[in-house]
């Protein structure tokens, strides 16, 4: 019966929706009233010179006002055409629609020149421009930085927490709530903090606006709660921009991954080569009557050059010497091929001989391609080797990276647009990786782009599951969000994932060592805590390196070690934190990781504690030490002085392991986008994969995504309290998913935001975990007693099932409880006087008439 197992205004004035918090701490019950925002003077640059209303040196010609009809609704629309010292018109306009949503448009019919102020996360032009109230209670969320807003995200008071408000090109949403309606890959939102005003307008680096040029930002307001706030938000853009996407098996089966967090990311192991490897998966999946049914590719396949950007999307026959087709035509796995960002040095570009038109960032040693024929010929070569669907990987990059996509106001849309263009004519499906808030806004109009990314990379990042803000943003877009691979086991042996510190000579210096650290350890070497990154703004600093909660790191290479800071905060002076290092071990130094082939440290005792002998010379080693001159299985030496015995060493460094399978498993499934998982073929847990899919593979989505309840916002106490649903028919069966919940709560269906699945008498049952035995029966609205899930990384599932009345009883449907929930639906005719026997096994409803 469950589809998972897991299963504003005046003129001058915007209303927004802000939510009282009550007296007691943590209290999240209050009530809703209407904020008002006043308008700023608009401005424009021109020929580098600002100018704007309040001046005069930006005039007022023309005041109308007219009634319309378009994709939203009636409306009202109020427009002013200024003009600049030029003479060049400036048309400025705002829609209102009956139902609260405010259009915001800026227009240049004979175009802009000289409009950039230098400044890449500025404006050059700025309509509308928003005033932030003092007002007690008024908060923000901020999506930031790549994979969908999930890397910087950011919340807190407008009174007292701008410093982590995320605008410029980090940017692109506030909840407040407002997004660019058109053009968002052109627009920037900018919080000026001097005059609190919050300015949407064209990229600060735009030479000049072309002819016709417009851009438009939506406001929704609201005062139903942020969740429902967001949807009405989202549904807003997508009946403007009249959103359809493709179907999108690739998110609707099982499927393995090979990317960054897999076991098979850039390694072989045990295997020669790659093709072997993932054969291996194959095997075993068939052997073990695992429906896997696509494989990811990830960069590991093709050849890189100039800046590690994308030099030849062909294969490396290295790792696949039978090619991609030859893995295709073994497996019959339709194939998930990752691309990146294009180096300087491209085969393709005209200008390294190549037969496409490009732009090439000197400066960055990325480029882009210009031509729309391009994309025909690259994804058609890549349907003759059995590609499905295409991964569009480092798009923050990109972008970030090649400067004509900040001085062109055209290019940005038209190189998303040629990609999904060439996809969709193609039915081929797009996953977005690493994508700015920009470009999440841009899928509006491209169908094939289905999927997305939506937290960091897996084991890299230990809270990476945490994705209800970012799932709620997708899932309002038409998106099906994508936590990213993990491993259904704890432990995968000879990984490249180890808890310990790289260290590498510089490319540029070898003199000098570069120290990277991606391990969990957040003490000092002297046993002091960590403070979290972000709580000082080095997470923004020194952005898309890694700097999660408060582990230890060495962003950038700044000391000669993983280090962190013990004493610091945004109310000192930089100059008086307090950091120390932490005591990590170094990988090949103090441990080996893999075969240890790479070892050079001085361990020199055995496993069966002998001590090492001399080497003599033999293999070109001198002295006692382990070392594996043989590519053995692991480092070993001589135990004996005639060389006569030899032992292995057991000093390899720890590897990275996998806390909870069972909570990547849930998060996977029930956020309703693709499950992929990364395990080694023999530590690929068949039971927990199968919680998440049917016997043909076919995932257990429900029909709403896992997302963050509004709580979320309000009080850490809701943190990862999360809820979805499943619909058959005219019943909804809900899910409440609860994480680290130090404490029992208490919270009604609209705080859940589960009002449709408590309209009758409603039984909330608990399936994870096993020892939980939760159950309660309530009526609709009452206020439901959860249980506390408290504990690094626990967490409880809750289900909920309506009252079915009939002639024979009263019916609660709760599915395969054995499985988490049930992964069927099935139709019955139920007849007056008869009797309905639901077969589980056989998937039918069999009537029998009474003799």
């Amino acid at each position: 019966m469950f589809t998972t197992r897991w299963a504003a205004a005046a003129a001058c004035w915007v209303l927004l929706t802000a939510r009282c918090l009550g007296e007691a701490a943590g209290d999240v019950t209050g009530t809703t009233r209407i904020l008002q925002l006043e308008q700023a003077a608009p401005f424009v640059y021109e020929e580098g010179r600002r100018c704007d209303a309040e001046t005069g040196c930006l005039s007022a010609t023309l005041v109308t006002e007219a009634r319309g009809v378009d994709a939203l609704g009636d409306f009202l629309m109020e427009q002013t055409v200024y003009y600049t010292p030029s003479g060049a018109p400036v048309t400025l306009s705002t829609r209102y629609y009956g139902n609260g949503i405010q259009v915001f448009r800026q227009e240049f019919p004979d175009g802009l020149r000289g409009t950039s102020t230098g400044d890449k996360d500025a404006v050059g032009t700025c309509f509308p421009r928003l005033r932030l109230p003092d007002t007690p209670g008024l908060r923000y969320v901020t999506p930031g930085g790549y994979m969908a807003g999930w890397t910087l995200l950011s919340q807190g008071s407008i009174a007292s927490d701008l410093n982590w408000f995320r605008d410029g090109e980090d940017g692109g949403i506030v909840v407040l709530f407002s997004g660019e309606i058109g053009e968002p890959m052109s627009t920037n939102v900018k919080l000026d903090r001097g005059n609190r005003t919050l300015d949407w307008g064209v990229q600060g680096q735009a030479e000049d606006i072309h002819a016709g040029y417009a851009s438009e930002v939506i406001l929704v307001a609201g005062n139903e709660g942020i969740n429902k706030n967001i949807m009405a938000w989202g549904g807003a853009l997508r009946t403007y921009h009249d959103t359809h996407k493709l179907q999108d098996p690739s998110a609707d089966y099982l499927s393995y991954y090979t990317d960054n967090g897999a076991a098979h990311y850039y390694n072989p192991l045990p295997y020669d080569n790659l093709h072997d490897a993932l054969l291996s998966v194959y095997n075993f999946s068939v052997q073990h009557n695992l429906p896997i049914r696509r494989v990811q590719l990830d960069s590991w396949w093709y050849y890189k050059g100039a800046g590690g950007g994308v030099k030849n999307w062909t294969e490396i026959p290295e790792f696949l010497p039978e090619g991609i087709a030859g893995l295709h035509q073994a497996t019959g796995w339709p194939i998930v091929a990752h691309n990146r960002y294009f180096s300087g040095d491209t085969d393709y570009a005209q200008q390294n001989g190549g037969p496409y038109l490009f732009t090439v960032d000197g400066d960055t040693l990325k480029s882009l391609p210009l031509d729309r024929v391009f994309w025909d010929d690259l994804l058609d070569a890549a349907l003759a080797w059995g590609l499905d669907t295409y991964e569009q990987d480092w798009l923050d990059r990109q972008y970030l990276f090649t400067g004509a996509l900040h001085t062109n106001l055209t290019l940005g849309s038209s190189w998303l647009s040629d990609m999904g263009e060439a996809a969709r004519r193609r039915g081929l499906n797009i996953q977005y990786c690493m994508a700015l808030v920009r470009q999440l806004l841009h899928s509006l109009d491209l169908p094939a782009v289905t999927q997305i990314r939506v937290s960091d990379d897996y084991i890299l990042h230990p809270d990476q599951w945490r994705i209800g803000v970012t799932s709620l943003l997708a899932h309002a877009l038409a998106l099906r969000p994508y936590k990213d691979v993990f491993w259904s086991s704890q432990e995968n042996i000879n990984v490249v994932f180890a808890d310990c510190e790289v260290v590498t000579p510089d490319v540029d210096q070898p003199w000098r060592l570069w120290h990277l650290y991606s391990g969990r350890a957040n003490v000092s070497a002297s046993g002091k805590p960590c403070v979290a990154w972000q709580d000082i703004g080095w997470d923004d600093r020194y952005y898309g390196v890694g700097l999660d909660l408060n582990l230890c790191r060495n962003p950038e290479n700044l000391r000669d070690g993983a280090f962190c800071f013990t004493r610091a905060s945004l109310d000192m002076p930089e100059e008086s934190w307090e950091w120390e290092y932490c005591e990590v071990p170094r990988c090949e130094v103090d441990c080996y990781t893999l075969s240890g082939a790479l070892y050079l440290g001085s361990q020199n005792v055995t496993q069966s504690g002998r001590a090492c002998v001399d080497w003599d010379g033999e293999h070109g080693i001198d002295g006692a030490v382990c070392r594996n001159p043989d590519n053995d299985v692991a480092p070993w030496c001589y135990v004996t002085e005639g060389h006569t015995e030899r032992d292995y060493c057991d000093n390899k460094c720890p590897e990275a392991k996998e806390l909870n399978p069972s909570l990547q498993a849930a998060v996977s499934t029930l956020s309703a986008g693709p499950f992929a998982v990364g395990d080694k073929a023999e530590a690929l847990n068949v039971d927990l994969i199968m919680k998440s899919c049917n016997a043909d593979g076919r995932l257990l989505h429900p029909s709403k995504p896992l997302t963050v309840v509004d709580g979320y916002f309000f009080s850490p106490d809701y943190r990862e309290v999360w809820s979805a649903f499943s619909q058959v028919q005219s019943y909804l069966f809900g899910i409440i998913f609860l994480a680290e919940v130090d404490k029992a709560l208490t919270m009604t269906p609209s705080e859940l935001n589960l009002v449709e699945a408590f309209t009758t008498t409603t039984l909330v049952f608990s399936n994870y975990p096993q020892d939980l035995a939760y159950r309660r029966v309530v009526s609709p609205e009452e206020a439901l007693d959860l249980p506390s899930c408290g504990g690094y990384l626990n967490f409880c599932l809750l289900y909920t099932a309506p009252l079915i009345q009939t002639d024979i009883g009263d019916l609660y449907i709760l599915g395969e409880l054995e499985n988490g929930a049930s992964d069927f639906s099935v139709t019955c005719s139920f007849q007056e006087g008869g009797v309905m026997t639901l077969d589980v096994a056989a998937r039918t409803c069999i009537p029998s008439t009474p003799s």
